[in-house]
């Protein structure tokens, strides 16, 4: 028998899901992307919200990925001194752009990212991404109350 009856079951438990399906995706991506250019997930990642915010910060590109300032700033590094990206300092600030070779890089990744989401929704209709997006998107406006709450407090 079981010490505790009451357990959280990962077929019932929507977290465990998204946490497999976050790992595989982090996981299998830095592997292929590593193999084939190079870079990891995390260069995927920024690249791709500089190509949809060219000339944001650091922080406003931490803040839109979800990753903390270590992990941008590490990422910025490699991007910069594999000279996918620049730094610009005119007018005081620190936007971030990519180069001409950072584009490059950015559509043959984005090529493989959405073969990788084609694999993933396999069998999914196009109204079924549809309904799972909404849902998810949904999920996330949730994401500040759920880390709000404290059984403590």
């Amino acid at each position: 028998m079981p010490y505790r009856e009451r357990s959280v079951q990962r077929e019932d438990y929507v977290p465990a899901y998204l946490s497999l399906i976050s790992n595989a995706l982090s996981w299998g991506g830095s592997r292929v992307f590593l193999r084939r250019f190079g870079v990891g997930i995390n260069e995927w990642r920024v690249a791709s919200a500089l190509v949809n915010e060219p000339g944001s910060t650091a922080a406003q590109v931490g803040s839109m990925l979800g990753l903390n300032k270590s992990v941008v700033s590490r990422t910025i590094r490699i991007l910069s001194e594999r000279q996918f990206l620049v730094i610009d300092t005119t007018g005081g600030g620190r936007t971030l752009h990519l180069t001409e070779a950072g584009h490059e890089l950015h559509d043959q990744l984005m090529d493989v990212a959405l073969q990788r989401e084609r694999l993933l929704l396999s069998g999914f209709t196009a109204d079924e991404k549809v309904r799972l997006l909404d849902l998810l998107r949904r999920m996330y406006e949730n994401v500040p109350a759920m880390n709000a709450y404290d059984p403590a407090g």
